[in-house]
């Protein structure tokens, strides 16, 4: 049976990764806003490391779930919180705070995400302007990639 100190220890070692990737996270948002390339490599390999230590994590905290007889999954933590006697809600607290920082991140990629995005499209619409396809709409292809449609002109000929 999983023990509340194994899960405490996994929860506190999960909300220290979700800290250090929310620091990330607002590091990459500025490097996003500076197009600062060779920075955010970096972060994204940072970033790749601190996820797969997060999966980790979250693997031993549902195989202890597991071996208690509950689900692996977030229904399962919460019936096993719940089944502790109210002496435990230091446990409960701590899962309410892994699950908040777990939001914190989410809106941070998300944040990020968006920047990107936006950086795409006014790349893309630059190309489209120097291709002399500033008039054209766009359409989506069969993989889900944008193509444009109408008629082009050329800005200049040789």
């Amino acid at each position: 049976m999983a023990t509340p100190t194994a899960l405490s220890s996994s929860m506190t070692q999960a909300i220290e990764l979700l800290e250090s990737l929310n620091t990330l996270l607002m590091v990459e948002r500025t490097a996003l806003k500076d197009r600062d390339t060779a920075n955010i490599k970096s972060l994204l390999e940072q970033k790749t490391g601190l996820l797969k230590e997060l999966e980790a994590n979250a693997t031993q905290r549902s195989q202890l779930l597991t071996q208690s007889g509950f689900n692996g999954d977030e229904q399962g933590m919460n019936a096993y919180l719940e089944s502790l006697p109210a002496t435990a809600s230091a446990l409960i607290n701590q899962w309410q705070i892994l699950k908040d920082k777990l939001l914190s991140c989410k809106e941070a990629n998300q944040i990020n995400g968006s920047i990107v995005n936006r950086s795409r499209a006014q790349v893309e619409s630059l190309l489209n302007i120097m291709r002399g396809q500033s008039g054209t709409q766009k359409i989506y292809t069969g993989a889900g990639k944008s193509s444009l449609v109408g008629g082009g002109h050329s800005l200049a000929k040789a």
